[in-house]
C-alpha cells in the first residue's frame, strides 16, 4: 500500500508554496481562465498563479488562486480543474471571484 509523506493527509488538499512558477500548473491555470471566458464570453487575461493546491481523488483536482485583468482592473479568482489523464479528461469545475472586504462590506450590509 502506498504510503503519503508527512505531512500530507491522504485523499486532503495540499497546498505547497513554490509551485506558482511551476509551467505544468500555470497552464491548467490559464485552461481554467479560458474556459471561463469561452463559457461566460468574459474578457478575463490571466496575469499570474498566487497559490496551488493538489488533491487526488480519482483524478486529481487542482485548486488555484489565480490573479486576472479584467480591463485595467486586476482581481483575484478560485478556480478548480479536474484532470483525469488516462482517460483523456480536463474540466473546469469552478471559477470564483475571492471576496475582498469591500464585496464583504456589501454582502453584509443587505
Amino acid at each position: 500500500m502506498a504510503e503519503c509523506p508527512e505531512p500530507v493527509v491522504c485523499g486532503g488538499i495540499y497546498y505547497a508554496p513554490g509551485r506558482e512558477n511551476d509551467l505544468e500548473y500555470i497552464e491548467r491555470a490559464k485552461f481554467a481562465v479560458a474556459e471561463y471566458n469561452s463559457k461566460t464570453n468574459g474578457k478575463l487575461e490571466y496575469e499570474r498563479l498566487v497559490k496551488v493546491g493538489t488533491q487526488v481523488v480519482s483524478g486529481v483536482i487542482y485548486y488555484f488562486t489565480i490573479e486576472v485583468k479584467d480591463g485595467s482592473v486586476k482581481k483575484l479568482y478560485e478556480a478548480s480543474v479536474f484532470e483525469k489523464p488516462w482517460e483523456n479528461i480536463k474540466k473546469l469545475d469552478s471559477f470564483m471571484p475571492v471576496a475582498t472586504d469591500d464585496t464583504k462590506t456589501t454582502a453584509n450590509a443587505k
